[in-house]
């Protein structure tokens, strides 16, 4: 499917309710999320009971994170519109209550997999920023978390 991308990050030692991953959508173009996942990996994973849920963020500020660029799912597609930003450190951007999105509490070892089909997918208006956010604190834990999306417009 033309327009989709895939962007990933690993996160060693998450131990730390925050923003696992972010996305702003580029000023001309509407973003369909299409799917996200966050599960363990490495040799310190324990089973434990986690709450993820996607958030709209009413004010983005400057966080500190890892830039991640997205990589088109399909030969010849062009360069994402949309900024993506993983493993938020400092200056959490600011929720609306009530926007959410995909809200789960899973145990750690099966991973945070919502699954959106074409009837629960969400989109996000252009400019508008989104988060992945892990809402319990973890025991340590070294996540993989992955975020497709499409860019329509």
């Amino acid at each position: 499917m033309r327009g989709v991308y895939s962007s990933a990050i690993s996160i060693a030692g998450l131990n730390a309710q925050k923003t696992l991953i972010y996305i702003t959508a580029p000023s001309g173009r509407v973003v369909e999320i299409l799917g996200s996942t966050v599960g363990g990996s490495g040799s310190n994973v324990t089973n434990q009971q986690l709450k993820f849920l996607w958030q709209r963020i009413t004010t983005l500020g400057t966080p500190t994170g890892t830039t991640i660029t997205p990589t088109p799912t399909e030969k010849g597609d062009q360069a994402a519109g949309a900024t993506v930003v993983g493993n938020v450190t400092a200056s959490e951007p600011t929720y609306g209550a009530g926007l959410v999105h995909g809200q789960r509490g899973v145990p750690s070892l099966g991973g945070y997999d919502p699954n959106f089909q074409p009837e629960t997918r969400f989109y996000i208006q252009p400019s508008d920023s989104w988060g992945l956010r892990l809402m319990t604190t973890p025991t340590v834990f070294d996540a993989e978390v992955e975020l497709v999306h499409r860019e329509i417009g």
